[in-house]
């Protein structure tokens, strides 16, 4: 019997030469074929990404990806645990993965292991909502650091300083809290998501710097073939829809909305109305217990109206965006086909099939459809 797959969650936004290293990685070190779970049109930090789905799909194929499933809005847009979660739900229950691969800067399975263990225990939760309870100024970020460094050391509060970690910590949770049969691999990651660059490498934030500011010709050292940077959008016109919504909405609109609680629909409404543009409205709501993604985030399912009870569903779908033409991928697929336990959809007509599933489906292309109205109006 062929073997499954390794899979990454991901978001190649843009696909870049550090991807299709950790592609290469994998096929080189494991000898499995990969899948990418990948988010959508939106990702994790709150916003638009900067190029279509289906582009990034395909850069990941034409550079070693075998099959490269969707993320879809709202889940690839929710915090690092949920965004985390959904990626490994839909590996592990596409029934095409038996392994999970990522990015780390420690690179070190076993501390990442024993860190989400200590997370998932619930005195380790009790006591991080209690240091929040005293100490009403700090994030959850800094109150899970503390309660780590207060259970496990220091050393391992350091781990949760690292972007990769933490969502690789998010994984080994999932996968432990679901108790998947998927092995966890870390793969040493050299450059930091604010470094200008080392080498050929860079991360997607240096690169998306490099396109906002119309420098394509530099960018385009940092990607590998496959990759189509002339579609880099940077969405301006979207956010000032964002902005421009919010001035004339109620607290009542968004009172029950994902990651708005606490009085917060007041003080977004108040800064919208305070603001003349999405960057000023974002920066009137900056404290010290809020990040700017949980900003970005907080305005984005408030523009779209995702509620708590909405958000809380498990991803009950997700769409192969791109799917590589060698034997043992599409082996995989067929054999997937039988032991799935979420639509694994080729076409929209086998998500038309369950009815929840394609009220999540219809949420997101709602959201796809505004997102694509207003790129009409954005400045490339």
């Amino acid at each position: 019997m062929r073997t499954k797959g390794c899979g990454i969650v991901c978001e190649y936004n843009p696909f870049h030469k550090g991807h299709k290293y950790q592609i290469e990685y994998i096929k080189q070190n494991l000898g499995l074929p990969v899948i990418c779970a990948m988010s959508g049109n939106f990702v994790q930090r709150g916003e638009a990404s900067c190029t279509d789905k289906k582009s990034r799909a395909h850069s990941a194929v034409k550079n070693g990806a075998d099959i490269v499933l969707e993320i879809p809005f709202p889940y690839c847009s929710m915090t690092a645990e949920r965004f985390a979660k959904a990626g490994v739900d839909i590996l592990a229950k596409s029934s095409l993965c038996s392994h999970i691969a990522f990015g780390s800067e420690c690179a070190d399975v076993l501390k990442l292991e024993k860190i989400a263990v200590f997370l998932l225990d619930d005195q380790a939760k009790l006591s991080i909502q209690v240091y929040q309870s005293n100490n009403p100024n700090s994030s959850y970020a800094v109150a899970r650091s503390e309660v780590v460094k207060a259970a496990l050391g220091e050393e391992f509060s350091r781990i949760l300083s690292n972007p990769n970690d933490i969502l690789a910590i998010e994984y080994i949770k999932a996968i432990k809290s679901e108790n998947y049969n998927l092995i966890p691999v870390a793969i040493k990651r050299t450059v930091d998501r604010c470094d200008e660059n080392k080498g050929e490498f860079a991360s997607s934030s240096y690169i998306r710097t490099l396109l906002a500011q119309g420098k394509q010709p530099e960018a385009s050292g940092f990607v590998p073939d496959g990759t189509d940077l002339a579609e880099f959008v940077q969405n301006h016109a979207f956010y000032e829809v964002i902005h421009a919504s919010f001035t004339t909405r109620t607290p009542e609109q968004l009172a029950n909305i994902c990651e708005i609680s606490g009085g917060l629909e007041y003080a977004i409404i108040s800064a919208a109305k305070n603001s003349h543009n999405y960057a000023e409205m974002l920066e009137n709501l900056r404290s010290k217990t809020l990040t700017d993604a949980k900003i970005r985030r907080m305005l984005l399912f408030g523009f779209f109206g995702l509620t708590k009870q909405l958000a809380n569903e498990p991803v009950m779908y997700t769409q192969i965006l791109a799917c590589s033409e060698n034997e043992h991928a599409l082996e995989l697929l067929r054999k997937a086909r039988k032991e799935k336990q979420i639509i694994l959809a080729r076409r929209i007509s086998e998500i038309r099939k369950d009815t929840d599933a394609f009220k999540q489906f219809k949420f997101c292309l709602d959201a796809e459809k505004t997102l694509t109205i207003t790129q009409k109006l954005s400045v490339k």
